[in-house]
């Protein structure tokens, strides 16, 4: 009896002692809610995932590359392959919006109200400039002069800096580049597309003399086509600092003179001309030359656009923006931003490591090139197309890679009332009604009156 009762005490005091130890060991389990572990991972407006260990930094990251998204998939697989290589220690959640606009409105509002999320995705819609003043966003400049920035096409943060310093990172990107028919330059005596835009215009004369349009122009709807051309003519003209003292440069002018022109080696009709005019025209073999995005390239390969079994892809080459005799813009490249990332400023330094851990990820070179073979992207990111992407997309790559600059179109570097303006604008030059300070004044008069 007294062996079972000293027994019987041993086990009980074995019992307390692994009590204790569990007690005291580290464990897998989530962090309760309201609990310090779950407060000190939800700096930036983000909440610990309730499948996160404990110690585990979440990045709370709202998503509109998702569902039907083209980057949909390929970015699951980052995110997946990110959080397996750190697991225990980095875990991004990626919280999954697949309307365009419900999540530019929830984007806005937690941005206005609360905390920036830790990681979002922000296109032109939002005010990028009043986004990065905010001082709600992390500075990364210091990680992008650490060789990152390197990994950039040169010039991609020069329009989105405030006082020297990144705050928003642009990264999906469009670049526009004239595509050419060279079937039709050979026909017209053309064995290279024009260097300059005094070769162009020679150029011009031959296509025309053959029967043939140039380039499409349009001043219909938003006259889309014509402000690329002179998106493209102020570049060259204007250079990389064009818009630094707003449409005062002379270049603006004088790019008016150009895209005036212009308008004598397009297609009847353009002044009322739209999109469809303009891609029907090329796509019909009568028009030399085309200007678009990355996104049209689709196109250049689709069998309902062959000729007797034969693509347009075919019959197309990608060409850099001729430059201007006595221009600043030799070598420079016309872009846009189609999304960018912005990431919460951190109070906590490991977690502010986390997630610029995150961001050189995705941003690197190889994944990128795996993003842009998988949806069709483009990015600002210098990266070796994939030998699987198509041809003219792996040359209008090149040709970004090697631009000495980059600027936005003139819609993207100048307030909406621009944009509404310059369709009556291109009108109104074309058919003279103004002359080309009269065009710019058009369009700085608009910009006045809805300030």
């Amino acid at each position: 009896m007294k062996r079972a009762k000293k027994f019987t005490a041993l086990l009980l005091a074995l019992a307390m002692v692994l009590a204790l130890c569990a007690c005291g060991a580290k464990t897998n389990e989530p962090a309760a809610s309201g609990s310090s572990a779950a407060a000190s991972q939800s700096s930036g407006g983000s909440t610990a995932s309730p499948s996160a260990s404990a110690g585990e930094i979440v990045i709370n990251f709202p998503s509109i590359w998702v569902g039907t998204d083209s980057k949909a998939a390929y970015m699951a697989q980052l995110v997946e392959n990110f959080n397996a290589e750190n697991a225990g220690s980095i875990k991004v959640v990626v919280e999954e919006q697949t309307d365009y606009q419900a999540y530019r409105d929830k984007i806005r509002t937690t941005i206005t109200t609360t905390a920036a999320p830790d990681l979002c995705i922000l296109d032109t819609t939002f005010d990028i400039k009043a986004y990065a003043e905010s001082g709600k966003f992390m500075d990364l400049t210091p990680y992008l002069q650490q060789g990152w920035g390197d990994t950039f096409a040169d010039g991609t943060f020069d329009a989105w800096s405030v006082d020297g310093h990144t705050y928003i990172l642009p990264f999906e990107s469009a670049v526009f580049t004239p595509i050419y028919n060279k079937t039709i330059l050979s026909e017209a005596g053309w064995d290279h597309f024009p260097t300059t835009y005094d070769e162009f215009f020679a150029m011009a004369k031959d296509v025309k003399a053959k029967g043939y349009n140039v380039m499409g122009q349009m001043a219909g709807d938003n006259a889309w086509s014509s402000m690329l051309w002179y998106s493209l003519i102020v570049e060259a003209i204007g250079g990389k600092d064009v818009y630094a003292n707003g449409l005062k440069d002379p270049a603006f002018v004088e790019a008016a003179k150009v895209l005036k022109e212009m308008y004598n080696y397009t297609f009847d009709g353009a002044v009322s001309a739209t999109a469809g005019d303009v891609n029907g025209h090329f796509i019909g073999r009568d028009t030399a030359v085309y200007l678009n995005g990355p996104w049209w390239i689709a196109n250049f390969y689709k069998e309902d656009n062959a000729v007797n079994g034969k693509l347009l892809a075919d019959e197309c080459e990608v060409a850099a923006n001729p430059s201007y005799n006595g221009g600043k813009g030799a070598g420079g490249l016309v872009t846009t931003v189609q999304g960018f990332l912005a990431a919460a400023k951190q109070d906590d330094p490991a977690k502010e490591a986390a997630v610029v851990k995150f961001l050189q990820y995705v941003t690197d070179p190889t994944h990128v090139s795996e993003l842009a073979l998988s949806s069709g992207a483009m990015f600002f990111v210098k990266y070796n197309p994939s030998p699987d992407t198509s041809v003219i997309s792996q040359k209008v790559t090149e040709v970004a890679n090697n631009a000495s600059f980059t600027i936005l179109h003139v819609n993207g570097a100048f307030p909406t009332a621009f944009s509404t303006e310059f369709p009556a604008a291109v009108s109104a030059l074309v058919l003279g009604q103004v002359d080309e300070q009269g065009f710019v004044d058009m369009l700085q008069t608009a910009i006045d009156n809805a300030a």
